[in-house]
């Protein structure tokens, strides 16, 4: 008994190990014939794909790709057995190459591809670009103007496609002939020696771009000279001094450009530096000044900065002031100084500086009080808070002069 369910068990597990698989269905092709072959076409043109088939029409598809993109199509016609495939403008519009299958489920019955060359005959335009747009004097600076020509539908030209470049400057027109490469066209506008404008425009089948342009600037100021000029040579601390330069200009004779910054450095007799700036007009910078308030020798000095300098001009100040009074009241507290009178012994302008250094009488400096002149004097007062009773060495300077006295300081200030 045990034998034959052994033997059962062994067919049950020899016929389930050899089951016959299941083999999938082959796709039965249907025959289909391209009706009219289309191997080329131009921009903008309709265009249709014809096939004559024995298979169920409304199932069938077509699939294009090109630049514009990827789609599937329902056929627009068919009746008999002719299936009519419209492609969309979006896709016949744009130039170059565009693929096709005829699918049904999923599978491919037929493909192909044809070109879409562009529309030239139907218009022509001009993309441009000029930069920078302005360049240095001098032949070692340029623009460069590229240009892409297009049909109507935007699709660049072919190459080798002739451009014609038109540029101008003062009274020479030039042009020059290039050809398109990989969709463009470029040159180069090389700047000129004189300063002004270079106007450029490109022609291409017939239609001409905008007009562009580009600004060639003088190259950097070279060497120059500046003179100085005042209404008198006085210290007087009050007239105005003028420096002025020629006309600053390039390498190659240009005339720098207005608002160009000129600095001009003063140097006085004690090494001290002052500067004041002006900016060309005309190629022409000033800048002014105040006199000092003492005598003094100037050189003068300018500069267009990381360019150009002038020679040096030397200015000399005499003293307008020769003398002044100082008069000590108020048990020598009260100090007034003046009046000061100027070179055609009129009183000096308000303003003048004057500087009291205190010391001891042992020369040990105190303390300094600054003033300036109103109405030709000035006053100053030390009193009891701010120097006790004593003797002191008072320094007083003014317009370059220096006076000193020892003096005893007394009284009660305070009441």
């Amino acid at each position: 008994m045990r034998i034959k369910i052994l033997i059962i068990l062994s067919l049950i597990l020899f016929g389930c190990s050899n089951k016959i698989e299941e083999q999938p269905k082959e796709f039965d092709y249907p025959k289909i014939e391209p009706v009219s072959e289309i191997s080329s076409s131009v921009a903008g043109d309709a265009v249709s794909l014809s096939f004559k088939t024995d298979a169920l029409k409304e199932n069938l598809k077509l699939q294009i790709k090109n630049a514009y993109g990827n789609a599937i199509l329902s056929p627009e016609n068919t009746e008999d057995q002719l299936v009519i495939f419209k492609i969309p403008k979006n896709f016949t519009r744009i130039a170059g190459p565009c693929r096709w299958k005829v699918l049904l489920n999923g599978h491919t019955l037929r493909e192909g591809k044809f070109d879409i060359a562009t529309n030239t005959p139907k218009a022509t335009y001009i993309e441009s670009y000029f930069g920078p747009r302005s360049v240095t004097a001098g032949n070692n600076d340029f623009s460069m103007l590229t240009i892409s020509p297009t049909d109507a539908y935007d699709n660049p030209l072919d190459d080798g496609t002739e451009v014609t470049v038109k540029y101008q400057f003062q009274e020479n027109i030039e042009e020059q002939k290039i050809i398109t490469e990989s969709f463009y066209a470029f040159y180069n506008v090389r700047s000129t020696l004189e300063s002004g404008r270079i106007l450029v425009s490109s022609e291409c089948n017939g239609v001409t771009s905008k007009e562009l342009a580009t600004i060639v600037y003088p190259s950097n100021a070279t060497d120059f000279t500046i003179s100085s000029s005042s209404a008198h040579d006085f210290a007087d601390g009050n007239q105005i001094i003028t420096f002025t330069s020629d006309i600053i200009k390039d390498e190659f004779g240009n005339m720098v450009t207005n608002g160009t910054l000129v600095t001009f450095v003063i140097k006085n007799e004690n090494n001290a530096h002052l500067y004041t700036i002006g900016t060309t007009i005309n190629g022409i910078a000033e800048a002014k000044t105040l006199h000092p308030d003492k005598a003094s020798k100037w050189e003068i000095q300018a500069f267009v900065t990381g360019a150009a300098e002038s020679n040096i001009t030397e200015y000399t100040f005499k003293a307008a002031i020769k003398d002044y009074p100082v008069h000590f009241s108020k048990g020598n507290r009260n100090i007034a100084i003046g009046p000061f009178e100027s070179f055609m012994k009129q009183l000096i302008p308000d303003g003048l500086l004057l500087k009291l250094d205190i010391y001891d009488t042992k020369g040990v400096f105190i303390t300094s009080k600054k003033t300036t002149t109103k109405n030709g004097v000035c006053n100053i007062f030390l009193g009891e808070h701010f120097l006790k009773e004593g003797d002191y060495i008072l320094k007083i300077k003014a317009a370059g002069i220096t006076k000193e006295f020892t003096k005893n300081l007394h009284g009660d200030t305070v009441k």
